[in-house]
């Protein structure tokens, strides 16, 4: 789930205390930088909406608990999850699953409520900004890896895969369109 953390926020500022926040009946809090930060949009970061498609998790910063925070995919006794969570959280305690946002921390719901802990990514980066496809276009994590590695063949066939009815043409340009975006994110600053 690093895709809904990255590019990771570059704004510095205080975690604590939270402030009040809410919308559509939904009641917590959100970290103190973010709410009075011009990107916070309904419990959610704007912060590259444009560029990448879609909102990212708040900056809650370090979560108390130590451990490595590289992604690995978490097993559950039910089932295997398709998305990779920071090593730490795959054995944590507090690793909840949500019908609606997947995977989410449940420490200190009571001061975050409705709106939890982001998962604790650390210090670790990914290799690429992953990029969503303007919508109804479906975008994948194989897609993602085919742009960074400029794997155009590999791309084209995941692409027409579910992406069905699209031409060989509009995948060539979709596939040099995520090039562009992704470039454009590798120059974003880090924390």
């Amino acid at each position: 789930m690093w895709h809904d953390a990255f590019p990771a926020c570059s704004v510095n500022g205080s975690i604590e205390p939270p402030v009040p926040f809410g919308h559509l009946g939904l009641r917590g809090a959100v970290p103190q930088k973010c709410g009075t930060c011009d990107f916070l949009f309904e419990g959610s970061c704007t912060r590259a909406a444009e560029r990448i498609g879609r909102y990212l998790n708040l900056d809650h910063g370090f979560c108390g608990i130590a451990g490595p925070t590289h992604p690995v995919f978490f097993d559950h006794k039910y089932f295997t999850s398709k998305v990779t969570v920071p090593k730490k959280c795959s054995t944590c305690r507090y690793l909840q699953i949500d019908m609606v946002r997947g995977l989410k921390c449940g420490k200190d719901t009571h001061i975050w409520g409705d709106f939890p802990r982001s998962l604790d990514w650390g210090t670790w980066h990914p290799d690429y900004i992953f990029v969503d496809l303007p919508f109804p276009k479906i975008t994948t994590r194989l897609m993602g890896q085919t742009v960074q590695e400029s794997d155009l063949i590999a791309f084209i066939k995941e692409y027409r895969r579910v992406n069905a009815g699209s031409s060989m043409a509009e995948a060539k340009e979709d596939f040099h369109w995520l090039q562009e975006q992704q470039e454009a994110m590798r120059s974003l600053p880090k924390e």
